[in-house]
C-alpha cells in the first residue's frame, strides 16, 4: 500500500497514549521488540503531532479514514502496474488488481487488503514513521494555534468537511493497527508493522507470501459501526465510488469502478447521462439535464469535468454560498460542494470535476490560493459559456427554457466577471417595447434591428412589463420606431452600470439625462413655441422639490415626466435600495414639460398673466403629482386629492358660468 501522500493539519499537542476502551488481545510494542528480528522505533515528531489530533478525534468526519486507506490501496495498484511494465525481475501480481475489505464484528476488526506494489522494510519505516517533505511541517505549525483554540471551544477541526491525514487517519477509529506487506521488488521480504499510536511502532519479519499490503484495524469500542457492511458500502459510494479498481466488501463489489467523466463523449449514452445526473443531484426517476458539458482538458492543467444544467432551478439557487459541483482528485472525492470551481453566477451547475494534478490532502486554506483550481475554473467558465451560446443558436426554444430558469443568475456575471462580461452579455435576453409579452430578444438581435440613424441602445428599468410599457418616457421612441429594452429584473440595475456598451453602441436609459432624437419629421418646418414662462413659473413654485425644470424632448402625449440626472440613481433603483435599507435617501429629479401639450401651453399663458399666483402654483404641483403618479409614487395622497378637487371646482364653476 502506498502511503506517501500525507499532508496533515495538527494542533501541535503532545502525543497521547492509546485510546481508552477495550484493547485487542495482543502483546505490547515493548514486548514485541524482544521477539526475534523485531525493532521498536519512535515516530517522527511531526507524526506524533498528527496522531495527537486523530486519536483525540478532532476531525469532524471520522469516516474519511476509509477513503484515505482506499486511496492508498488504489495508488499501490497503479504503481504495481507501472513497475511490472518498466522493470524486470519484479514479483508477479497474484490475481486481478482489486481492493478487498473484510469485516469481523466479533473480533471488532476491519481489514483492507490490496495486491499492489507493497513495501520493503525501509519503505515501511519511512512511509509509516515519518511525514513526506511536502510542506507538512510548515502547515502543521501554521495551523497549530487555530486547532488548539477549536479544541478549547469544543469544536471539531474542519478540513474541507471531508479531510483525512493519509494512513494515520486509521487511528481515528482504531486502537491498534497492524500492517502486513511485501514488496514486488526482487529479494524483498515480508514485513509486519504494528502500533497503537502511542508514540512508537514495531517493525518485525512478516509472513505475507505475495506482493501487496494488508492492514488490520482493531476498532475502538465507539467505532463498531465500521464492522457493518452497509455502513462501509455507504462510505465507499460517497467517497470512492469511481476508484477504477473493484472494491469488494466481504467479496461483494461495492463501487462502480468506471468514472463516467473519464470516458470519451461518444461512448456515453443519454440514458447514462440521465442516470449520473440523478446520482449527483439526488433526483427522481425521469429527471434529466437540460444541457450537458463534458470536458477533458490536458493543458495548462489536466482535468475531466462532467457538468449538467438542470431543467428546473433548485430551491436554494439564490443562496450564493452554495455550490453543487463535486471535486475529485484521481477519482476520489475530496470536496462535496466546492466553491472554487465555478463563479457565483454559474452556481446552478451540477456535476463533478476530477483532476490528476490535485493532492487528496488539501486544506481549505490551500484551496483559497490553489492555482490549479483557479485554472480549472477559468476553463470551466470558458467552456460553459460557449456551450450556452451554442445552445442559444442551435435550439432557441430550449435556451428560452434555460433563460427562464437561470437568466437572473447569469446576469450577475456581467457585474462581477469583467473578463467574460462581453460573452455573458451575448447570452442575456430581455423583453422590449416592440416584442410581444414574454418574448425575449438578445442585445445582438436588438442591434441588428436598429433603424438607420439610431446610434444608441435604449432601455428602461422597472418592476415589470406592465409597469414600464405605459411609461411617458417611451413616447418619442415609440413614435420614431425605436425599440426600447425592458429591464425588469432587480439585477438589471447593476447590469447596466457594468455594461456601458455592446457592439460599440452605448446603452442609454430613457429615464436618465437628456435625450436628443432630433426633430420629428412632421415638425421640421414648424417653429417650436416657447414655454419659457411656464418653465420659470413651475421652477419657482416647486422650489427644492425638484432638481430642475426644463422642456422635454422625449414626451409627445403626456404633459410631464420626471427624469434622473445623468449618473444619479433612477426611481427604480431607489425603490430597490429602500427595500434593502429604509434609510436610503431619495435623489431629487428633473421635471420635464411637454411644450406641445395643451396644459403646458395654457400654463405658459397663465404664468405670463399672473406669475406667482395661487393657480400657477396649483397647476405646477399637479404637473409634478401627475409625473409621480405615473411612476406609482404618491408621496402625499391627501394633498393630491385636494388639489384635484380644487381644480375640478374651478373648471366646473367656469363651465357653469359660460353656460349662463
Amino acid at each position: 500500500m502506498n502511503t506517501e501522500s500525507q499532508n496533515p493539519e495538527t494542533s501541535g499537542a503532545e502525543p497521547p497514549g492509546a485510546a481508552p476502551g477495550p484493547q485487542p488481545p495482543a502483546s505490547t510494542a515493548s514486548e514485541e521488540a524482544k521477539a526475534a528480528g523485531a525493532v521498536e522505533l519512535p515516530f517522527q515528531a511531526e507524526v506524533q503531532q498528527v496522531l495527537a489530533l486523530v486519536i483525540n478525534s478532532l476531525y469532524a468526519n471520522q469516516e474519511v479514514f476509509l477513503r484515505e486507506l482506499i486511496s492508498n490501496a488504489s495508488d499501490a495498484l497503479d504503481k504495481a502496474r507501472f513497475l511490472a511494465l518498466t522493470r524486470e525481475g519484479v514479483a508477479e501480481q497474484v490475481g486481478e488488481p482489486a481492493i478487498l475489505i473484510t469485516l469481523d464484528d466479533a473480533a471488532r476488526t476491519l481489514t483492507i487488503e490490496d495486491n499492489g506494489i507493497g513495501m520493503t522494510r525501509d519503505e515501511v519505516v519511512q512511509n509509516l514513521g515519518t511525514i513526506a517533505r511536502s510542506g507538512s511541517l510548515e502547515f502543521l505549525k501554521a495551523n497549530a494555534e487555530a486547532a488548539q483554540q477549536q479544541k478549547k471551544d469544543g469544536g471539531k477541526l474542519q478540513l474541507i468537511g471531508q479531510f483525512g491525514v493519509g494512513f494515520y487517519a486509521a487511528f481515528m477509529v482504531a486502537s491498534r493497527v497492524d500492517v502486513q506487506t511485501r514488496s514486488m521488488l526482487p529479494g524483498a521480504e515480508p514485513v509486519l508493522w504494528r502500533s497503537s499510536g502511542a508514540g512508537s511502532f514495531t517493525v518485525a519479519p512478516g509472513d505475507r507470501e505475495h506482493p501487496g499490503t494488508k492492514i488490520v484495524l482493531h476498532l475502538k469500542d465507539d467505532a463498531r459501526e465500521y464492522t457493518k457492511a452497509w455502513r462501509i458500502k455507504e462510505i465507499i459510494r460517497k467517497y470512492s465510488d469511481f476508484v477504477h479498481f473493484p472494491i469488494k466488501v466481504n467479496d461483494e463489489v461495492a463501487n462502480r469502478s468506471a468514472a463516467l467523466w473519464t470516458l470519451p463523449k461518444s461512448q456515453i449514452t443519454e440514458e447514462q447521462h440521465a442516470e449520473f445526473f440523478r446520482h449527483v443531484t439526488g433526483g427522481y426517476e425521469g429527471e434529466k439535464p437540460l444541457l450537458t458539458v463534458h470536458l477533458s482538458i490536458d493543458a495548462p492543467v489536466q482535468f475531466h469535468a462532467l457538468l449538467y444544467v438542470p431543467e428546473k432551478a433548485p430551491p436554494d439557487m439564490f443562496h450564493k454560498d452554495r455550490r453543487a459541483v463535486r471535486l475529485y482528485a484521481k477519482r476520489v472525492l475530496i470536496v462535496e460542494e466546492c466553491d472554487k470551481l465555478t463563479p457565483m453566477y454559474l452556481r446552478f451547475l451540477r456535476g463533478v470535476v476530477d483532476s490528476e494534478d490535485l493532492s487528496l490532502n488539501v486544506s481549505r486554506e490551500m484551496l483559497q490560493e490553489n492555482r490549479t483550481l483557479s485554472q480549472i475554473e477559468q476553463q470551466i467558465v470558458k467552456q460553459v459559456l460557449k456551450a450556452l451560446k451554442d445552445l442559444s443558436e442551435s435550439d432557441p426554444e430550449r435556451y428560452a427554457t434555460f433563460w427562464k430558469e437561470f437568466g437572473r443568475v447569469v446576469k450577475e456575471g456581467v457585474t462581477n466577471d469583467w473578463k467574460n462580461k462581453d460573452a455573458i452579455a451575448e447570452l442575456c435576453r430581455f423583453e422590449s417595447m416592440n416584442t410581444e409579452a414574454d418574448k425575449l430578444i438578445s442585445l445582438r438581435d436588438y442591434v441588428e434591428k436598429m433603424p438607420e440613424g439610431q446610434k444608441e441602445i435604449y432601455y428602461v428599468t422597472g418592476l415589470g412589463r406592465r409597469a414600464v410599457e405605459q411609461s411617458p418616457h417611451l413616447e418619442a421612441f415609440r413614435k420614431r420606431g425605436y425599440d426600447v429594452l425592458f429591464l425588469v429584473d432587480p439585477v438589471d440595475e447593476w447590469l447596466v452600470k457594468a455594461l456601458n456598451e455592446f457592439d460599440k453602441r452605448r446603452l442609454k436609459s430613457v429615464t436618465h439625462g437628456d435625450v436628443d432624437l432630433g426633430e420629428e419629421p412632421e415638425k421640421k418646418d414648424q417653429p417650436e413655441e416657447s414655454v419659457d414662462a411656464a418653465v420659470a413659473a413651475v421652477k419657482a413654485a416647486l422650489g427644492d422639490q425638484v432638481k430642475d425644470v426644463r422642456v422635454s424632448r422625449r414626451l409627445t402625449d403626456s404633459a410631464s415626466c420626471l427624469v434622473a440626472a445623468e449618473g444619479d440613481p433612477g426611481a427604480n433603483l431607489e425603490r430597490i435600495m429602500k427595500l434593502i435599507d429604509q434609510s436610503t435617501e431619495e435623489s431629487k429629479r428633473i421635471l420635464e414639460l411637454n411644450p406641445s401639450h395643451p396644459v403646458v401651453k395654457n400654463l405658459n399663458i397663465l404664468a405670463g398673466r399672473e406669475p406667482g399666483s395661487e393657480r400657477v402654483k396649483q397647476w405646477s404641483e399637479l404637473l409634478l403629482d401627475q409625473a409621480l403618479l405615473v411612476e406609482g409614487v404618491v408621496q402625499e395622497p391627501a394633498k393630491l386629492v385636494r388639489r384635484i378637487q380644487d381644480l375640478l371646482a374651478q373648471v366646473s364653476t367656469a363651465a357653469v358660468s359660460n353656460q349662463a
